[in-house]
């Protein structure tokens, strides 16, 4: 069964109807009933060797960044502060003690930024693979969540941060051509969170949605589309240029594809009635319309409604 469905079953069971807390299906769980001047946040990532990262050409210290933002992505782009985390760690006889404190610098110098504390966790042997499981807590004034579920008719869509970079890096690491200091490899291996300016854009804009890249563009639009029931269009005209440090210099129909379907780009899509001003890293991409057919459209060029094989990552 693919994780979306599987999340879809879990929630059936779970028969959470009658609850105030916002649970599965979204980036966090938000705990509404544990503080009356904040809600709680609550977010947890498994990284599993050779399926989400290879230590053929991650070091641990770039495993354990990106283990960490991750994890701070899911908290910050619900408008939320990371607190504490809890680190779960599986480990196989190969990797040794300083391994493990490489791993540890590297989660630990992700987090300093925001003054996360290491809380608790657990650590455990195994047989082959290094597993990776994280737990983080945030906290964001009452009611002040920015939920997937909440995009309205005739929002903008925008997108914040590097988009398709990260895709482009993993192809050449996967293909064993590139240098260390490439700028599509350096954001795949240490993602990048544009949370200062985030935290600027909530404060003086309405924000009605948003949701953070990890399975890809497309496939996550859909996923504030689905959850609000409404239809995003997604535009080929928009200034991709000013996510993507490659576009133009490259194919553009490949920097295009992994732009809109490539994932753990970790940059934050959201919907405002507002007209944002674009920069670096900050573009308008789409239009919240009232639901028609489908959950996600890509609009070309010339006016016409492209369709992908794939929107993205799906887990199986």
């Amino acid at each position: 069964m693919q994780e979306f469905k599987l999340i879809e079953k879990i929630k059936e069971l779970s028969n959470n109807n009658n609850s105030n807390n916002l649970n599965i299906g979204d980036d966090c769980a938000v705990i509404k009933n544990m503080s009356n001047e904040n809600d709680i946040l609550v977010t947890t990532d498994i990284l599993v060797e050779n399926i989400h990262f290879s230590l053929k050409y991650y070091s641990f210290y770039d495993v354990g960044y990106k283990s960490a933002q991750a994890n701070i992505s899911d908290i910050i782009c619900k408008g939320a502060k990371p607190k504490n985390a809890f680190i779960s760690l599986s480990i196989p006889k190969k990797i040794n003690d300083e391994n493990i404190l490489e791993w540890y610098r590297g989660f630990l110098d992700a987090c300093r930024p925001y003054d996360i504390e290491i809380s608790g966790g657990d650590t455990t042997s195994s047989n082959d693979y290094f597993f990776i499981s994280v737990t983080l807590i945030g906290t964001i004034e009452k009611n002040k969540s920015i939920l997937r579920s909440n995009a309205q008719i005739d929002d903008n869509v925008y997108v914040l941060g590097f988009v398709g970079e990260s895709d482009l890096g993993l192809d050449k690491l996967l293909k064993d051509n590139y240098e260390h200091n490439d700028e599509s490899v350096k954001t795949h291996l240490r993602p990048k969170l544009f949370f200062n300016k985030w935290q600027e854009i909530i404060n003086i804009y309405k924000i009605n949605s948003s949701i953070d890249i990890s399975d890809g563009l497309l496939q996550d639009a859909s996923h504030i589309a689905e959850n609000s029931n409404k239809t995003i269009e997604i535009y080929e005209s928009s200034n991709w240029y000013l996510v993507n440090r490659f576009f133009d210099d490259e194919d553009n129909t490949k920097v295009l594809k992994s732009i809109l379907t490539g994932g753990e780009d970790y940059a934050v899509i959201f919907t405002s009635k507002d007209e944002i001003p674009e920069e670096n890293n900050l573009i308008k991409i789409g239009k919240v319309k009232e639901y028609s057919n489908s959950y996600i459209q890509f609009i070309d060029s010339n006016g016409k409604e492209i369709h992908f094989n794939s929107l993205g990552f799906v887990h199986s």
